[in-house]
């Protein structure tokens, strides 16, 4: 009996074994990408083997020294490519520096505005060379160029202390500091700059702040909760905000609600930058980009949303941006009541305080219920996070960009348990007609 009940249990252990190795088998080589085979590897994300669990990432032109073909010096252009990153062992977090044609540059810290290091878990990052922006939380943290690179830029600044970190490894790193803050009305998970060619007094260049949604652990308010036109249950906010290109002393570099209100008025403190767009995303969105569409004019591009959460594949969803534009409803009908800013409030003659509310905002559906909407899904490996595009310089707005999206799997914090532990952004351009 002792024997027969040994066997049973040796074999039911011997059956669960298998049933295992069969499961981390399959986990680990069973599925396929064939969206993904058509991406082209880019170039390796720096800082993994440090602790660093990558986020946002970002790409702008900058000059950079060279030579010609007779050896003689020359200035050229290129992009360079900003990865935030937070470190896992809690260590100030960390923008890593990249040239599109010269490779890894370094990266530097970060410090809060009253000096101290910046250890938090930052998310998106966005520049246009003038300010660099970072999601931190529910803010938005802003940089713009110390005194001591008051005639360039804070990429320049960025780009000039990250190689000088490289150069004198074992010396004190290098830091940037940030200059303001603002209140993003939502737990901002990405951040997003469109360059616009068209840009004038009326047409700006926008920056786009989203938060993440995931029901149970990231939740978000049930103001930012919208039904889709076609009923699908949209649970998360992006505001599209103007770049302020004209005033050097705008702390945010975004156009500010308007400052000169007289009775009631917002405090000087509370003029902060000006929702100007409000678009209802689908969950779990860890970053968006902007394409051209093939056929289609300037202004009739593709919204992509990277899309993912834990070990699931990952997808990158595009939306035809046109037909995303032409769902424009008043937030007010949406919702039923005027749209309020956090911690913004008018301040009447008397003194009294009451809160700051924009009812002339409209909000837009990302719908995946709608097919003329939702064009493409692409399938690709689990932990998908920011993206940016690459477009020829002079290119429209809207030019057939290159896409690069980041992956967060191969950082220590998750690579033991991810099927592909992705060491370097990747890219695609968008196939859609």
């Amino acid at each position: 009996m002792k024997v027969r009940k040994l066997i049973l249990s040796l074999t039911a252990v011997g059956a669960v074994a298998i049933f295992f190795g069969i499961f981390i088998l399959m986990w680990f080589v069973a599925d396929t990408y064939p969206d993904f085979e058509k991406f082209e590897q880019g170039f390796a994300i720096e800082g993994l083997d440090d602790g660093a669990v990558p986020q946002g990432i970002t790409a702008f032109y900058a000059t950079y020294d060279t030579t010609d073909e007779n050896g003689a010096p020359k200035k050229d252009t290129q992009q360079y490519f900003l990865i935030s990153a937070y470190m896992n062992d809690g260590s100030p977090s960390r923008i890593y520096v990249t040239g599109q044609k010269t490779g890894y540059v370094g990266y530097v810290t970060m410090l809060n505005e009253d000096g101290t290091p910046h250890a938090g878990h930052v998310g998106g990052i966005a520049t246009n060379g003038a300010r660099l922006w970072l999601s931190y939380g529910n803010k938005v943290l802003v940089a713009k160029a110390s005194a001591e690179y008051k005639t360039e830029n804070i990429l320049r600044e960025i780009v000039d202390k990250a190689a000088k970190n490289q150069a004198n490894e074992g010396a004190e790193i290098l830091t940037i500091q940030f200059t303001a803050s603002f209140q993003a009305n939502c737990n901002v998970a990405f951040l997003f700059y469109f360059d616009d060619s068209r840009y004038t007094g009326s047409t700006y260049d926008r920056l786009y702040v989203g938060e993440f949604y995931h029901a149970g652990n990231y939740e978000t308010d049930s103001t930012h909760r919208f039904e889709t036109p076609t009923g699908y249950k949209n649970a998360a906010l992006m505001y599209e905000y103007n770049v302020d290109g004209s005033d050097s002393n705008n702390p945010y570099g975004l156009t500010r609600i308007d400052s000169t209100l007289k009775e009631p008025t917002i405090t000087e403190e509370n003029n902060v930058p000006k929702i100007q767009k409000i678009f209802s995303l689908p969950e779990m969105v860890q970053g968006i980009a902007f394409s051209g569409r093939t056929g289609y004019s300037t202004n009739d591009g593709v919204l992509v949303l990277s899309q993912s959460y834990g070990l699931a594949n990952s997808h990158l969803l595009c939306f035809d941006w046109k037909t995303v534009n032409e769902t424009k409803k008043k937030y007010t009908e949406a919702f039923g009541s005027s749209f309020t800013y956090k911690d913004v409030y008018l301040t009447s003659a008397t003194g009294s305080k009451s809160s700051y509310n924009d009812s002339s905002l409209y909000i837009y559906y990302v719908d995946k219920g709608d097919e003329k909407m939702f064009v493409k899904d692409y399938s690709i490996p689990s932990m998908s996070e920011g993206m940016c595009v690459v477009t020829p310089q002079g290119a429209s707005s809207m030019a057939m960009g290159r896409i690069y999206v980041l992956f967060e799997s191969a950082s220590k914090k998750y690579n033991l348990f991810t099927r592909e532990s992705l060491k370097h952004v990747y890219s695609f351009i968008p196939n859609v007609k």
